[in-house]
């Protein structure tokens, strides 16, 4: 009898050991992820881009996104921040003096894992980036003119948002911040992100709102940022921490099961 009981303790025990494996695992994927990646664009040319364009960075694919037409126009460009000519009505952003990508023409960039990646299927965390207005004339007031729009997708398909309100001026030109994200974006397991911006306008009854401009708007491709040091945390597929979890709590139930077979015998 008291064999009978040590060897059904050792299986509950075993069992135990094998739910703490699927909670460990499940700890694991709400911590915050250690592993992080800047995607800055300071190895690449500058260059202009057009919708459909795909950036390349580390495990990251940056696709271009022209609104307007056919969706491949002209709707972006890696700029050099030292290079006083960049922009000619004297409208760049000031405050960063390395590369950085700039979304014009009203256009958009799509951030999503590279197909290729070892890691292919996972998620990550958008923890930082630092962003600015792209002005269309220089020499404007100290003002905020519009939003950053952020649309991340989530693992089970449904979707977040957050808008961010540009930086104000200095001296006349608009300039790069870091991005203040709310709690909720910054542990959003993401597979997408979307990101373009919207143009304050005064509505009929004077109120402000942020609006993407249509083809024939007076403010036609005035919807324009700046972005650079995007910053990303990488997050495991649910599917391999729970495997992980089941693997560990498997492991110790056989190990129990040996040792209480050498004990028997």
């Amino acid at each position: 009898m008291t064999t009978i009981f040590s060897t059904r303790s050792t299986a509950r025990s075993g069992l135990t050991k094998l739910a703490l494996g699927v909670t460990t695992a499940l700890t694991m994927l709400a911590a915050t992820p250690a592993m992080a990646t800047v995607l800055n664009f300071e190895n690449e040319m500058p260059f202009p881009f057009n919708g459909g364009d795909p950036i390349i960075k580390d495990d990251y694919t940056l696709t271009v996104v022209d609104n307007h037409g056919d969706g491949t126009g002209g709707a972006g460009v890696i700029v050099n921040g030292n290079d006083p000519y960049t922009c000619s009505a004297d409208n760049c952003p000031t405050g960063n003096n390395s590369n950085y990508y700039l979304g014009v023409n009203d256009g958009g960039i799509v951030l999503t894992r590279n197909s290729t990646s070892s890691q292919s299927g996972w998620g990550f965390r958008l923890t930082g980036f630092d962003y600015s207005f792209l002005a269309p004339v220089g020499g404007l007031e100290d003002f905020s003119y519009g939003a950053l729009n952020l649309v991340g997708t989530l693992l089970d398909g449904s979707t977040i948002s957050a808008s961010l309100d540009f930086p104000g001026y200095v001296d006349g030109h608009p300039s790069f911040a870091a991005a203040q994200l709310g709690s909720d974006f910054l542990n959003a397991t993401l597979t997408s992100l979307s990101i373009r911006a919207c143009v304050n306008v005064d509505g009929a009854d004077g109120s402000l709102s942020c609006v993407y401009p249509a083809e024939g708007s007076p403010i036609l491709n005035q919807a324009q940022f700046g972005i650079d040091n995007i910053t990303l945390a990488e997050v495991p597929e649910p599917g391999s921490l729970a495997l992980l979890g089941l693997g560990a709590g498997a492991l110790a139930l056989r190990r129990r099961k040996s040792n209480a077979s050498s004990t028997n015998a």
